[in-house]
């Protein structure tokens, strides 16, 4: 059945379908959620294991190395991370990107099953969890009111966190700022000594002593009554009533000090002795309240944070979003609730200021695309309108850009594709293929009418003439994008499949409206005379064509030779200038507000964290492009992986958050720059401060990071701690390096308890005992919660100021014996000793490893300074323990690369085999991909001029071309083989298809170009992501085009008079043999 046939016959049935593909695309419209970007699924395991109060070294030796041990024999594996840090094991596994998650996971937990028996018994089970690199906070609110720190904090907490943790799609709710009512029992280590008394018995005795529990029921009657033991402090002053039970009697500490004097076989001996001694005066005895020994403080819990907004004190709230939460519908369901608290809020003169929303960028980003798409069809249709010089025949093809569009959209609802931007930015590639379509039919069908045929003959011989040229030209497109979808594995491949299935889905709808709707309307609205169709450029192809035939064959043989050799020309000078330009995996998205990181040494107090932060704060103030600033110092709460702690900001560490104004002049980038000179000029010794521009979920996902990493390997932590000096020495002096820091922790000051073993086992003392001690009398223990107006109040019991910050008098602290029941001094048991160590350990592939890394300042090239650096790297002398490697950006551009052009190759290949097929021929569709490396020079070009980098975005530029960009050259040498078959001779035929073919090779290309000028200038939100792609397919179309038009015949001419010289040649031989 001849389907333009058909289309035309039964014209009300084509209007039926492709008003039935428009209302479902409308229906599956209403209903698309908003995403930034796809959804990845990043194949890596997390297994976290606490360990309260152990340090990194023993968290290293006691559960990461056995948990690596054991995880590191899981199949698939391909990278093992761990960061051993103080109380916590934090390891992350990487598997291939063919591994399903959930068998990993299942995997890892029956690896750690069989390894658990070694670890600590004290030791928490390790949790293992999925883990998802765009779990980023959705919003960050700043709190402020007239209230004190303290309520301000409390109606945080009461009605804002507890009422935006129960809307649908939020994770977590974490408040930082403000101060927390704490109930302190201020211990004095000199009444603990005198009454003989331990901490952890002070701790026993009120929490036994603040309880309410249920006793049972007394049936009495017809009723039964509960009975109910009520013991809950009711005021905060009868906690100093609360009763410790102690001895008097003076330690028998004389009996200790011949103990090590006896030797192992003296320990029982001893420990009978002072038992026999103990029981005898079991019966001078007292009683002893915690006020005899401590002071009741209702007060405020130890301040750990400092959050500032504007250089104004205030309560900063961090929203997490589910992981298969949507963005932006997450945030408009916060800002409904916002607005139902409103009154509340304003009753209580509390004032909620958004300083972090992403679903604003997600928003602003993706109604950039949708109107440089739509800005580049109207664009289109004027070119359109200025070669056919009539609106209608311009509105013939305008009108299937909608239609091919809007019917994509039902088949995103049935496959599960969210509107984001590689999907949109596929829609706006897929319009070019209806434009060429479209281009292609009409042209064809009017130039048959100008040869006289009536509007129904020409639509339908037009249109069948190029049904399989265009059904090639579709499978090629479509053949270029199924690789990105089935065999280009990582990032690139998730983040890439939405553009490729939206890419699929219009070029499909694309070819059903040129060959059904196109012919119909070309019926029934073009008009009637044919002789309006004209070129706006006139060009005597006569003239030309019988120049070209007048050559004798020899001077025709250089003359195209001559126009191929300037075709190869210019593509080798496309390689010179693709060498020099810079490259990156992605181009920096400018989401117009950066960060600053600090780090002080560890142990640095808060406040001196604090000044650092305010000389930053005010040299932010004089930049006039900054719009707001969010200053947050250490963190009441630890950061978390689903229910576990990890790690959390501390008292030496703050984050500025700076949000410049949308109305600017100069990009972050420009900005930072400034800053960083600003802040260098107050030369803050021991500080080091990263400056880091917001980068996109995208370029996170692939592999996001400052632009030079080095890793430095090897187990001894003395040795590796100096290599790594080396490194990053070496990495500073290399010219446009800048922010180099290195991820080695600073030695942690830190107070060491050496347990006599022998000593402790005499008053059975274990090691747990004497390190809850230690954080009991220094940090704080809570005890119980005093419960007030229905809310729990931490009571925290520990010593008082001057006795825990005096380090001499540690060796007081009394610890409990369970075998005398009779506290010892600390002092007595272990030695005290002060000095620093490891703050974390980091570990990869199961060795210790230190990671320098280093950003770009602007004006250097990414590539040079990594060159450099692998330079400086091989330069360097090291023994076979250690090693040191350029990784990050570095490895991720060649594996990226290596990605997107085995893609391409794939693609060349499934092109060549379609085109094979349709053509029947083994030359033809070789001379057609060729017109792909011809258009390189056009895409060096526009990189070159637009100062584009040669990134992953750029390189599916050129893999689309070698789909779409192949389109014209595919008809081109369609109608050469029909000239030829009619009788035509080789030159003429060729000459001939140039000059017919001319106008619609024109205006496809220029549709195309003047359609995707809006997505190149780079102008909104997010616009920097899509710009490379439409800079590179703009040069790859226009110098395209050029080849297409000339190299392509002169190829094909070439080509085949040497094939058929070496067959005459061949027969000539057969000839001579008979």
């Amino acid at each position: 059945m001849n389907i333009p046939q058909f289309s035309i016959d039964r014209r009300v049935t084509t209007i039926m379908l492709m008003a039935a593909i428009v209302f479902m695309g409308i229906i599956a419209l209403t209903s698309l959620p908003q995403e930034l970007f796809p959804k990845i699924s990043f194949p890596q395991i997390t297994v976290v294991s606490n360990y309260v109060n152990a340090a990194p070294e023993e968290i290293e030796t006691l559960i990461t190395r056995p948990l690596e041990e054991a995880i590191s024999s899981t199949s698939g594996l391909r990278r093992l991370e761990s960061m051993s840090q103080e109380g916590v094991s934090t390891i992350f596994a990487t598997f291939g990107w063919n591994e399903n998650v959930d068998f990993a996971a299942l995997a890892v937990r029956e690896k750690i099953d069989l390894v658990k028996e070694r670890l600590p018994k004290e030791a928490e089970d390790p949790i293992v969890l999925k883990f998802d690199p765009l779990a980023k906070p959705v919003m960050m609110l700043s709190i402020t009111g007239k209230a004190a720190p303290s309520e301000l904090k409390q109606m945080a907490d009461q009605i804002l966190k507890e009422n935006l943790e129960k809307v649908e799609g939020v994770a977590s709710v974490r408040v930082s700022g403000g101060l927390d009512r704490e109930i302190q029992v201020e211990l004095d280590q000199g009444g603990l000594r005198n009454a003989e008394v331990s901490i952890l018995e002070v701790i026993d005795a009120i929490d036994n002593a603040n309880v309410s529990y249920p006793a049972g029921g007394i049936k009495k009657g017809l009723y039964e009554f509960l009975i109910r033991t009520v013991g809950e402090f009711r005021s905060v002053r009868e906690i100093a009533y609360t009763v410790i039970t102690t001895d008097v009697q003076k330690k028998l500490q004389r009996q200790t000090d011949t103990f090590m004097e006896k030797g192992d076989e003296g320990i029982r001996s001893t420990i009978d002795s002072l038992r026999e001694e103990r029981s005898k005066n079991s019966g001078d005895r007292r009683l002893v309240m915690v006020g005899d020994i401590a002071e009741i403080v209702d007060g405020f819990h130890e301040k750990t944070t400092i959050s500032r907004y504007n250089g104004k004190e205030n309560i900063s709230l961090t929203i997490q979003k589910q992981g298969s939460a949507n963005t932006v519908q997450v945030v408009d369901r916060v800002k409904e609730e916002l607005e139902f608290l409103q009154d509340d809020l304003d009753s209580r003169g509390i004032t909620v200021e958004m300083v972090y929303d992403q679903s604003k960028f997600i928003k602003q980003a993706i109604a950039n695309v949708r109107d440089s798409s739509i800005q580049g069809g109207i664009l289109a249709a004027i070119v359109l309108f200025l070669f056919f010089w009539d609106w209608t025949c311009a509105l013939i093809v305008a009108v299937s850009i909608p239609i091919s569009v809007v019917g994509t959209f039902f088949f995103f609802q049935l496959q599960g594709i969210t509107l984001n931007m590689m999907s949109l930015f596929g829609l706006a590639l897929g319009g070019s293929s209806v434009i060429d379509n479209g281009i292609c039919v009409i042209e064809n069908i009017f130039r048959l009418r100008e040869q006289g045929k009536d509007a129904r003959e020409a639509a339908v011989e037009g249109a069948s003439d190029l049904f399989w040229p265009i059904f090639t030209g579709s499978a090629t497109t479509i053949a270029v994008f199924f690789p990105m979808i089935l065999f280009v594995p990582g990032v690139a491949g998730q983040l890439f499949q939405d553009l490729s299935w939206a890419v699929i889905y219009t070029t499909v709808i694309a070819f059903v409206v040129s060959m059904t709707l196109v012919p119909m309307l070309s019926v029934f609205i073009a008009p009637p005379k044919p002789s309006a169709l004209k070129m706006p450029v006139k060009i005597d192809k006569n003239k030309i064509k019988n120049y070209i035939l007048n050559l004798d064959r020899k001077k025709q043989n250089r003359l195209f030779r001559g126009i191929v050799g300037i075709g190869i020309g210019f593509f080798i000078v496309a390689l010179l200038i693709l060498r020099g330009l810079d490259t990156e995996i992605v181009p920096r998205v400018d989401q117009g507000q950066f960060m600053v990181k600090v780090n002080l040494p560890v142990g640095s107090r808060i406040e001196t964290t604090d000044e650092v932060a305010k000389i930053i704060e005010q040299e932010v103030n004089r930049i006039p492009e900054v719009e707001n600033i969010q200053v947050t110092i250490g963190s009441a709460q630890s950061s978390k992986i689903g229910d576990v702690n990890v790690s959390s900001l501390r008292s030496h560490q703050a984050l500025i958050m700076i949000k410049l104004k949308k109305e600017r002049r100069r990009p972050s980038s420009a900005v930072v720059a400034e800053l960083r000179k600003l802040v260098d000029a107050h030369r803050i010794e021991k500080a080091e401060i990263e400056y880091v521009l917001q980068e996109s979920d995208f370029e996170f996902a692939a592999g996001g990071g400052k632009p030079v990493m080095i890793e430095v390997k090897g187990y001894d932590l003395g040795k590796l701690t100096t290599l790594s000096h080396r490194v990053e020495k070496m990495l500073r002096e290399i010219p446009g390096t800048a922010d180099v820091l290195s991820d080695l922790g600073a030695p942690s000051p830190e107070t060491k308890v050496e347990i006599d073993r022998k000593r402790a086992a005499l008053y059975a003392i274990s090691a747990r005992d004497v390190a809850l001690t230690s954080k009991a009398a220094i940090e704080g223990t809570v005890a119980t919660e005093y419960k007030e107006g229905g809310r729990e109040i931490d009571v925290r019991v520990r010593l008082r100021l001057n006795d825990r910050q005096d380090v001499s008098k540690l060796g007081d602290m009394l610890v409990r014996s369970h075998s005398l029941e009779v506290p010892v001094m600390l002092k007595e048991i272990g030695t005290i000793t002060q000095g620093f160590g490891p703050s974390e350990i980091r570990r990869k592939d199961q060795m210790r490893t230190i990671t320098i890394s280093a950003a770009v300042e602007k004006g250097f090239k990414e590539k040079d300074v990594l060159l450099q650096a692998q330079k400086a790297i091989d330069e360097l002398e090291l023994t076979q323990e250690y090693t040191v490697e350029l990784v990050g950006k570095a490895r991720e551009i060649k594996e990226s690369f290596q990605r997107v052009n085995f893609a391409t190759t794939l693609a060349i290949i499934l092109n060549y085999m379609l085109m094979a097929a349709q053509f029947e021929s083994f030359l033809h569709p070789f001379i057609i991909i060729l017109t792909v490396p011809f258009s390189l020079f056009g895409v060096a070009m526009a990189l070159w001029m637009s100062g584009t980098t040669i990134n992953i975005i750029a390189l599916l530029g050129v893999l689309i071309l070698v789909g779409t960009g192949t389109n014209s050259a595919i008809v081109l040498i369609d109608f050469i083989n029909q000239s030829r078959r009619e009788g035509s001779e080789l030159v003429s035929a060729c000459v001939d298809a140039s000059f017919i073919r001319f106008r619609a090779i024109t205006m496809s290309m220029l549709t195309a170009v003047v359609g995707l000028i809006p997505l190149a200038l780079g102008i909104g939100e997010g616009s920097e992501l899509q710009a490379p792609l439409a800079v590179t397919m703009i040069g790859g179309y226009a110098w395209g085009t050029v080849c297409t038009l000339t190299v392509i015949p002169s190829l094909y001419i070439l080509l085949t008079r040497a094939i058929d010289r070496l067959f005459y040649f061949e027969e000539q031989q057969e000839l001579e043999q008979i």
